[in-house]
């Protein structure tokens, strides 16, 4: 797949696997249909910045993308026009963003060393940012039950939360 003027650094299928996400250096992200391999219409523009990070909820009717502007931006999959404003609240690059099972939260990790949960219904974070890092989140994931959440950081180690208490 060819259409981004500058690395790729993210991926991501949507549920059904019709639609293949990219997040680039170039400020853009490209959406693909699989079967063909073509390009769906124009790039999302929204972050100034290199996008870092993108994930399909598990429903398919959201994409949310991270980028090195320190925002997150939730997407509407039918319309491609972005949902409200950018999620702020992060101090550094948002390196990973990741949807919980149900679609219920949204997770962020920062090259700030936290963890942040969102409700992406409204946008507003849930809870105070998870701390304790030494080094930039680079990889946010949840378990399949969605009581989980694990990060992977820069100086090689990983913190499991749970998320539930």
């Amino acid at each position: 797949l060819t259409g981004h003027s500058d690395k790729v650094n993210s991926v991501c299928f949507s549920p059904d696997a019709k639609l293949l996400a990219s997040g680039s250096d170039d400020a853009t992200i490209r959406i693909w249909d699989t079967q063909t391999g073509v390009a769906l219409g124009q790039p999302l523009r929204g972050h100034t910045d290199w996008f870092k990070s993108v994930d399909f909820s598990p429903d398919g009717k959201l994409l949310a993308s991270g980028s090195d502007e320190k925002t997150i931006q939730i997407w509407d999959t039918q319309t491609w026009t972005a949902v409200g404003e950018p999620l702020t609240g992060h101090g550094s690059w948002v390196r990973s963003v990741c949807f919980s099972p149900d679609g219920t939260l949204l997770a962020s990790g920062s090259s700030d060393q936290t963890i942040r949960l969102w409700d992406p219904a409204t946008g507003l974070a849930v809870g105070e940012p998870f701390e304790g890092h030494s080094g930039q989140v680079m990889s946010v994931s949840f378990s399949s039950d969605g009581t989980l959440l694990m990060a992977r950081c820069a100086d090689g180690n990983t913190a499991i939360w749970d998320i539930t208490t």
